[in-house]
């Protein structure tokens, strides 16, 4: 059995051809109608990416209420390091997760709900009974949702 019996005879290459295009032109135009369709009904919301500014990492002391600066070494005694960082375009319920590394092992991991779509925060790494952190090298990362910020290193020597 060949197409000549299913086709109706033969085939025409140039009817083919130039139907081609124009299946090509409706299936863009659908395709596009969905697009705005979607969008029309919020199913696909143009996203605004977070955005993570004036990261300092020092060490807060009790008698100021701001960093004292930023650096990236800091003497053994320290008892505490912060990170400061702006932030704006936080979608709603999305969780902002601070995590401290040190020499390659994770020490801390905190979750927080920012209430505010921008703002300022500033957290800190320190230890319960309020020793010093022991020496190393530290990391300090940003994750908000499925975002992170660059990793942001400093040492205790």
């Amino acid at each position: 059995m060949t197409c000549a019996v299913f086709c109706g005879g033969k085939r025409d290459p140039v009817k083919l051809k130039s139907l081609f295009p124009w299946l090509l032109m409706v299936f863009a135009l659908a395709l596009t109608l969905l697009v705005f369709w979607m969008v029309g009904r919020g199913r696909l919301k143009p996203r605004l990416e977070l955005m993570i500014s004036n990261v300092s990492v020092g060490v807060d002391f009790e008698d100021h209420p701001f960093l004292a600066g930023t650096a990236s070494r800091f003497a053994y005694g320290t008892r505490q390091v912060c990170l400061r960082f702006d932030y704006s375009r936080l979608e709603e319920d999305t969780p902002v997760v601070i995590l401290w590394d040190m020499d390659g092992k994770r020490v801390q991991a905190e979750s927080y709900e920012l209430l505010a779509p921008s703002g300022t925060k500033m957290y800190c790494l320190l230890r319960e009974d309020g020793s010093p952190l022991p020496r190393g090298s530290y990391a300090v990362i940003i994750q908000c949702g499925p975002e992170f910020t660059p990793t942001f290193h400093f040492e205790i020597y």
